[in-house]
């Protein structure tokens, strides 16, 4: 049976990655260390819900509510699908190539499983920046005596940030496909516009 992240204990999930295993990786632990950053932003949302002084924003406080949690159900689901990725890279990497047909099959077999560890990277990188907005909004709205978390939710998010879009830079560097390496410049900006409002945000909290 596959093993699952997700049903193991976190001090499991770091001893794997601390030691010497093929997975988790980099990209995994991206989607970890997002999912810890939308959980501070739940944890504002719920110390605020039935809030005295608060009770304007309470619709809108279950609305963010309903999607962050939609957001940390995703990302802990990449934590596992991000290891299952790189399971089928190096299963494709390792086959044999010892004649043009087999050259050719492992090529198109690693090519295939670089789009797919492309995909999940890119997913973990998407879910991370949709959080933006509601530790924005969080700040604004967000129980004061929470604002810190506010904080550290939006550090962890613009680390995730950074790190799966290191992961999607690498894997767009092994991939031939021209169209799916046109990708680069639109990344590198909307990592660009995702960590200016971060940046933003983190001076409201301070404020």
């Amino acid at each position: 049976m596959e093993k699952k992240y997700l049903d193991c204990s976190i001090k499991k999930y770091l001893d794997d990655l601390a030691a010497k295993l093929p997975a988790p990786g980099g990209g995994s632990a991206s989607a970890l260390v997002s999912a810890t950053g939308v959980s501070c932003l739940l944890m504002v949302v719920n110390f605020t819900i039935g809030k005295k002084g608060y009770e304007q924003y309470e619709d809108e406080l279950k609305q963010i509510l309903s999607h962050l949690s939609t957001l940390n159900s995703q990302l802990l689901t990449l934590i596992d699908e991000d290891v299952k990725a790189y399971s089928v890279y190096s299963a494709a990497s390792k086959l044999p190539k010892n004649s043009g047909d087999e050259i050719k099959f492992r090529n198109q077999s690693v090519q295939s499983a670089l789009k797919n560890s492309l995909a999940v990277v890119c997913r973990i990188f998407d879910l991370s920046r949709d959080a933006i907005k509601h530790a924005g909004r969080l700040s604004e709205i967000g129980n004061k005596n929470l604002i810190s978390d506010v904080a550290c939710g939006l550090s962890m998010l613009k680390s995730g940030i950074e790190s799966s879009k290191f992961n999607i830079d690498i894997n767009l560097k092994c991939i031939d496909d021209p169209e799916t390496k046109n990708m680069q410049s639109a990344k590198d900006e909307e990592t660009r516009k995702a960590i200016a409002a971060i940046e933003t945000i983190g001076v409201k909290c301070k404020a």
